[in-house]
């Protein structure tokens, strides 16, 4: 892994960033980590780099603070002077994606998983005197997805929260005014991911990751090993055949439409002004586009910026600017985000990022973009550096300052050169010549190799 040369700060000694420690995350690490992918890291923007891996970032109410939902922990970053402002045991497993800033609050809110009575419950989180609380308990079981919050009251004063109780192909519904839960509703769909709300909180739409609900003449499969998991609807290779997004009615707390996606619909963004909710769909590497009157579809955004077409593209976040103008896309299975023109569609350039980005937010004021990425920096060491370890999670948050065109031009060719592949519309390489003299690697397909046999020893 390479980092970008005037990106990092190294004012710190080698034994200051040697120790990492869940309480204080690092602007660098001292080693390259370990990529098992073979792809090169250049993440751009400002980093913080943490201990254990990192599934959520939320702006707080200025561009300059930045909640980070971390596997064990929640962190107050000021980014620009580097310093930890609150860090704070979760005492729960987090939410995928499981953050947002409730700017009406002015506290951020995260699903976190606690045992209770020997079992997994979902609560709605927050902080209140320097400690993670649970604002509301007992929302449901398991695991939840990317919640969601009306920035005003409705019609009846309450201000809504909606949390996907992805186990239990539910959606949470609470009010965040009195703290409590108004109830759960079904999504007629499997494993829901992530959701939206408009400004009020009266309509939800949710994705559901394993799509519809199965039919008596499907090919199944199960979600799990439990005896009473779920079956979706799979093709011959027995991958999911069916995504779908649910939009719900939550006045009257009900299901008032089901709209047909590409596979795996997981984050999901709204813009209310222009009438358009974006899906991201992780197994068609694609964005769909529903228009928000109608209900239907009105664009597929394809997600290939390479010259040659590519599968696990894996756009895993969404986020909007503030005007609608720009659609941001983390794109885990690159190591990228990919700027997305609105207006067109047209895929505009890609960003640069630590490995598998898997949350964005942007700061109010559009100037600004932080990328939470799951893994990060790479697997470090445990105990000590000799000792490599594949869990060593280090999972890492880059804010980066909108680029322009020139220097999107340039962080694209970074991530093209990252994944060994050339940008779309660039020149193709000359086919180098046949030859007839046998080479140990073939300069092409179809030449002779000296190699006769590959021996791989593998030490566990």
């Amino acid at each position: 892994m390479t980092i970008s040369v005037g990106i990092l700060s190294f004012l710190a000694s080698v034994s200051f960033l040697s120790a990492q420690t869940l309480d204080r995350p690092v602007r660098a690490v001292t080693d390259p980590g370990v990529v098992t992918t073979r792809q090169a890291i250049t993440p751009a923007g400002v980093p913080t780099i943490f201990q254990g891996r990192v599934y959520g970032v939320a702006f707080a109410a200025n561009s300059n603070e930045l909640w980070v939902l971390n596997a064990s922990r929640v962190y107050r970053l000021d980014w620009k002077q580097n310093r930890v402002i609150d860090n704070i045991p979760l005492e729960g497993t987090p939410g995928l994606q499981g953050i947002r800033f409730d700017a009406a609050g002015g506290v951020p809110l995260f699903g976190v998983v606690r045992t209770a009575g020997g079992r997994n419950k979902v609560d709605l989180g927050s902080i209140s005197g320097g400690r993670a609380e649970s604002m509301i308990r007992g929302l449901g079981e398991t695991i939840s997805g990317a919640l969601a919050v009306a920035s005003k009251p409705n019609s009846k004063g309450q201000r809504i929260a909606v949390i996907p109780l992805t186990a239990q192909n539910k959606l949470a519904v609470v009010d965040l005014t009195v703290r409590k839960l108004l109830g759960s509703v079904s999504t007629s769909g499997i494993a829901p991911f992530g959701a939206a709300l408009n400004h009020d909180g009266s309509v939800a739409y949710v994705t559901n990751w394993g799509g519809r609900l199965t039919k008596p003449s499907d090919l199944t499969a199960a979600t799990g090993l439990a005896a009473d998991a779920d079956r979706v609807a799979v093709d011959s290779r027995g991958i999911a055949s069916s995504g779908t997004v649910t939009r719900l009615d939550l006045h009257s707390v009900s299901i008032t439409g089901t709209i047909p996606v590409e596979l795996h619909p997981t984050a999901i963004v709204w813009d209310e002004i222009h009438k358009r909710v974006y899906v991201a769909n992780g197994n068609k590497d694609s964005i769909s586009v529903i228009d928000s009157e109608s209900n239907q579809v009105v664009r597929t955004i394809r997600l290939q910026p390479f010259q040659k077409p590519v599968v696990g593209i894996a756009p895993t976040a969404l986020a909007l600017s503030p005007d609608g103008k720009k659609l941001f896309a983390a794109c885990g299975g690159i190591n990228a985000v990919a700027q997305i023109d609105t207006a067109s569609g047209k895929l505009e350039g890609l960003i640069p990022t630590a490995w598998y980005p898997s949350s964005l937010s942007m700061s109010e004021d559009g100037k600004y973009l932080a990328i939470g990425a799951l893994l990060g920096a790479g697997s470090g060491w445990r105990d000590e550096v000799k000792k490599r370890f594949a869990h060593s999670y280090r999972g890492a948050v880059a804010v980066v300052a909108l680029p322009g065109t020139a220097q999107l031009t340039d962080y694209s060719t970074a991530v093209a050169e990252n994944n060994r592949l050339r940008l779309a519309g660039s020149p193709p390489d000359p086919e180098p010549k046949a030859s007839r003299t046998a080479m140990a690697i073939p300069r092409r397909a179809g030449d002779p190799s000296s190699i006769e046999h590959v021996v791989y020893i593998v030490k566990e």
